[in-house]
């Protein structure tokens, strides 16, 4: 909602920042603390109430805001974890993005610790995703953004050439703005 903003890092920790506050302004509200490497992803339930962080420790973790307590640690990837995102509105799967070049997605209702899906097709690391309601989309060292349809079950590649190193949707959702 813009009145708080998450920022995370080399130090392994993820700080909420109040960027209105007059007073005190150097000093963070929270501080969480969990990850054994650095912090390379974060995002945002819809509601605010929680978050989702990963990084070079090859995990996801999902944090509860008010009590900064971690409500679960998803593990399934054999390597650095670069990108996480929450999946439509309700926020009820999780898709994490990682150097082992897999999109790996996690289903926020039950308290399962495995994913629910995998998705390959990358020949090198992933190092961005974007989603939609019912589709994902990777981007990779390989030069290809890769948007899988889960209620199809279908892939398509898009071959850029070069690295890509950061992938968005547009707000309309009809649009992948891919940067390398």
């Amino acid at each position: 909602d813009g009145n708080y903003c998450l920022s995370a890092g080399d130090d392994r920790r993820i700080l909420l920042w109040n960027p209105r506050r007059e007073t005190d302004a150097d000093v963070p509200i929270k501080v969480y603390t969990g990850h054994n490497e650095r912090v390379l992803g974060l995002c945002v339930a819809q509601d605010n109430a929680s978050f989702a962080s990963c990084g070079g420790d090859r995990s996801v973790f999902v944090w509860d805001v008010p009590s900064g307590r971690v409500l679960r640690r998803l593990s399934g990837h054999s390597q650095r974890v670069n990108a996480v995102a929450y999946a439509g509105d309700s926020c009820s799967v999780l898709v994490s993005a990682s150097y082992d070049t897999y999109a790996r997605c996690w289903d926020m209702r039950s308290r399962s610790t495995t994913s629910i899906q995998v998705l390959g097709g990358s020949a090198d690391s992933l190092t961005a995703l974007a989603v939609s309601e019912h589709e994902v989309m990777t981007s990779s060292v390989d030069g290809a953004v890769r948007t899988y349809d889960l209620r199809a079950g279908a892939m398509i590649s898009d071959t850029v050439g070069s690295a890509i190193t950061n992938l968005a949707l547009s707000r309309d959702g009809h649009c992948i703005l891919a940067a390398s």
